[in-house]
């Protein structure tokens, strides 16, 4: 074998390598997070009637808010109530479930002497179409893990 073919086949080689370390070494790389969970919320509750709730064993997420008649441009107060989840973060977002309706997110600051209590105010953007269904999701931090339930409703 002659010497430039051999430099060539060690280019080779070392290129492959590089190649592959700048891929699969970052995801090696990344702290493994225990994923999300989550939990299932009980399709007849209703926010617009009642404090709805999701479990997973024995753990649950609530949610409230008022005013309960959710209309759009009316600004909406949220409360999350979370039991067995110590978390350090939740936020709430709000999703127009047949349309997009833009990005409508915030993040819950904990309600004082209440522990598992966290609470924000946000609205609903004005819909052309009249009642439109959404969605309210609930995502709690904890520790490395994202916990998550989902609750959904009309609004005019």
């Amino acid at each position: 074998m002659s010497n430039r073919l051999l430099q060539y086949a060690i280019f080779c080689v070392l290129a492959l390598s590089l190649g592959v370390a700048v891929i699969w070494l970052p995801e090696q790389l990344k702290p493994q997070a225990s994923g999300n969970q989550l939990f299932l919320s009980d399709s007849n509750c209703s926010i617009k009637h009642s404090d709805c709730s999701a479990t997973l064993d024995t753990r649950s997420i609530v949610v409230d808010v008022s005013p309960r008649e959710i209309r759009s441009a009316v600004p909406l107060t949220f409360n999350v109530t979370l039991d067995g989840i110590d978390a350090t973060e939740v936020n709430l977002s709000l999703e127009g479930q047949d349309m997009y309706m833009g990005l409508n997110q915030i993040s819950l600051i904990p309600v004082a002497n209440q522990p598992g209590v966290w609470s924000g105010v946000t609205e609903l953007a004005i819909c052309t179409t009249g009642e439109m269904s959404w969605r309210a999701r609930i995502v709690a931090q904890q520790d490395q893990q994202q916990l998550e339930a989902h609750f959904d409703f009309t609004a005019k």
